[in-house]
């Protein structure tokens, strides 16, 4: 962070890289605006102004978003939301200027449009905007106030206070005939000046962020007897150990965290010099405005470590960054894997062309209040890393292509990103621990660096997420929706898409394939045949995949034949016979033993003697040696029943029969 910093303060300085930026469009792509609210001394009247945002408008007006603490007051006078302005900014900001023409104005604003509601109140919301005086609104304050207080005393003033912010920001949108979602700033005009480009207000934004530093030099002196040294460069210049940046993940108020768990020994654990701090408040800036992005639902950071590059600044920083977002899952993301490939080529060969070589630093964060909580941080990530997980995506694709409708395939398309990869873990949403996250974070982790997954985790996870399925298990990040579709569907679509995963994970190098078998001596159709040799299964995965295949087959035939009795209930009562909760070699044998008489009892053992004879001569063949866990026994047994029931319906052995 601190090189990024660094490179960041080249050629600017630290007020300009403290600018918090701000979307200049909503979601719908509609057009967001600056509100200035201007205090008309002369004539006592509050009047408002629009003008259209562009990319140029947070620095135009000094937006810096919450400086400090939670309950630190402010004194800046640019925010999203006019709740600040409408209550202590001004008697903020005026202890905080020096003695000059802006501080008298503000004098003047605070006792023509303020309230003073008594020492009594909290700093924070003291001062309120005197409404009932300057706006033509259905109620008053001194009635609002009373209800909030009958409603909940304890925070009644913080309630008014929200209250009247939000009458002030739907006034302002209906005056201008935008909603309220289009204001993206609000900000002061005194007289009909805009404050933010007045000399006195900028000399106190640029002295503000040099009195923060001295002074918390001279804390940190009067607090130790001894010297302190920056612990990135050296310098005993204005060093402190109170570390403020807007990515809060390093606390300095926590006696836990401190060495030997005394909270002034804050100064042995990190300490910056005035320059240094700067570089890590500009970079720490850098990455919430440019650097930060969604990954499969989860924030996160994306960033770069540049080993070989000259000429750096902070548009190369953030395109070594973006080379993530097509494969990211943002919902940004492109339609299809192959202009994913081609996109990340183009993006890594403009770089490469200018001789850049670099990792990527990836951040997995949760914010909480104005602290930021690290998850998980996957360092030394290479970013051609994301050219190969598109090629696995899309060779598999290819393979599903084949031998899948597609319409079903499309789907899946549409979804091969990084987001995927979430949905093969069973999360449970509202009470779920840290852990599960960890896993899901984890396997991102092994994915994202190039390592082997765990075999009996990834088929365990597929085997939960299942039984969640099946069993209609609600709360879940895989639960399906009843009112869109019904148990049998999302849990056919459920399996494909495990299967899908499997085969991803195997092309990517994630997981390693059985020992291929020779498919010839099986006599099976051809396009099974094919599609066993493509899946590259062993002989132990081969004999439960054709188990899964009789299986859809049998469930076919039930389900047809309940449809035309309009039978309500499970459509598949072959599926039963299955738990979910793994399937050990008994429960193999046993279910095996008894697929005959299914066969016979739905008179369709004729077209499916030779599969069950196949079938059968594998698992005799192997069943003293058996290597597959009861996980794995049922994703290769549910990968059978899978490609019966989703595949091309093409191949027919009579008029009536499709195999």
């Amino acid at each position: 962070m601190i090189e990024i910093g660094e490179i960041l303060l080249k050629d600017s300085d630290i007020v300009k890289e403290s600018i918090k930026k701000v979307p200049i469009r909503t979601r719908k792509n509609e057009v967001r605006y600056v509100i200035k609210m201007n205090f008309d001394l002369k004539n006592e009247v509050i009047s408002f102004d629009i003008e259209e945002m562009d990319d140029n408008s947070v620095e135009k007006y000094l937006y810096f978003g919450h400086q400090g603490g939670a309950n630190q007051l402010q004194w800046n006078l640019t925010y999203d939301k006019c709740n600040n302005i409408v209550s202590h900014v001004f008697p903020t900001l005026y202890e905080k200027l020096e003695d000059n023409e802006l501080k008298h104005l503000t004098e003047k604003v605070i006792k023509t449009f303020f309230l003073d509601q008594g020492e009594d109140i909290s700093a924070r919301y003291r001062y309120v905007l005197n409404v009932d005086r300057f706006f033509n609104f259905e109620w008053n304050l001194y009635e609002v106030r009373e209800e909030k207080i009958r409603e909940n005393p304890k925070n009644a003033d913080k309630n008014l206070l929200q209250f009247v912010s939000n009458e002030i920001t739907k006034f302002s949108a209906k005056k201008f005939e935008i909603k309220t979602e289009q204001i993206g700033l609000f900000t002061v005009c005194i007289n009909n000046q805009v404050i933010t480009e007045t000399e006195e207000y900028l000399e106190t934004v640029r002295k503000s962020f040099q009195s923060e530093e001295k002074k918390e030099t001279t804390k940190t002196k009067k607090s130790t007897d001894r010297i302190l040294a920056c612990s990135v460069c050296g310098s005993t210049e204005n060093c402190i150990s109170k570390i403020d940046i807007v990515t809060k993940f390093y606390t300095t108020n926590l006696s836990i965290f401190a060495h030997k768990m005394i909270k002034k020994n804050y100064d042995k654990n990190l300490v910056l010099c005035e320059e240094c701090h700067n570089k890590f408040k500009a970079a720490s800036r850098f990455m919430e405005n440019d650097l930060k992005t969604k990954i499969a639902g989860y924030d996160a950071y994306i960033l770069p470590h540049v080993i070989y590059g000259e000429n750096l600044n902070a548009k190369k920083i953030k395109q070594m960054a973006e080379t993530i977002e097509p494969i990211s899952g943002t919902g940004e993301a492109l339609n299809t894997v192959a202009k994913y490939r081609s996109e990340i080529e183009r993006k890594l060969s403009l770089l490469n062309e200018e001789n850049y070589i670099f990792l990527l630093n990836i951040m997995f964060f949760r914010k909480v209040q104005a602290s930021t909580k690290i998850h998980k941080l996957i360092q030394d990530v290479e970013p051609s890393v994301f050219k190969a997980l598109s090629d696995a995506f899309y060779d598999s694709l290819d393979v599903f292509y084949k031998y899948y409708p597609d319409a079903v395939v499309d789907n899946l398309s549409k979804r091969a990103n990084l987001k995927f990869i979430y949905f093969m873990h069973p999360i449970k949403l509202k009470d779920g621990g840290p852990a599960q996250f960890q896993n899901v974070l984890s396997t991102y982790e092994n994915i994202l660096t190039q390592k082997s997954l765990n075999m009996e985790v990834v088929f365990s996870n597929i085997s939960e997420i299942l039984t969640v399925i099946w069993r209609e298990k609600e709360g879940y990040n895989v639960s399906f929706n009843k009112t869109q579709t019904n148990r049998q569907n999302a849990f056919d679509y459920k399996v494909l898409d495990s299967m899908f995963y499997i085969n991803f994970l195997e092309r990517y190098g994630s997981l390693k394939g059985g020992a291929k078998m020779s498919i010839e001596m099986l006599n099976l159709k051809d396009d099974i045949s094919t599609y066993i040799k493509e899946m590259g299964y062993d002989e132990q995965q081969t004999s439960l995949f054709l188990l899964g295949v009789l299986i859809g087959a049998i469930g076919r035939e039930q389900s047809k034949r309940q449809y035309e009795r309009q039978q309500e209930g499970t459509y598949k009562p072959i599926l039963n016979k299955i738990n979910f909760n793994g399937m050990d070699k008994y429960r193999i044998m046993k279910l095996s033993n008894q697929i005959p008489e299914k066969l016979r009892h739905e008179k369709i053992l004729q077209y499916y003697e030779g599969i069950y004879s196949a079938h059968q001569y594998l698992l005799d063949k192997n069943k003293q040696n058996w290597k597959l866990n009861k996980d794995e026994n049922l994703f290769y047994l549910l990968s059978g029943y899978g490609y019966q029931t989703m595949k091309r319906k093409s191949e027919k052995v009579s008029d009536e029969r499709e195999v």
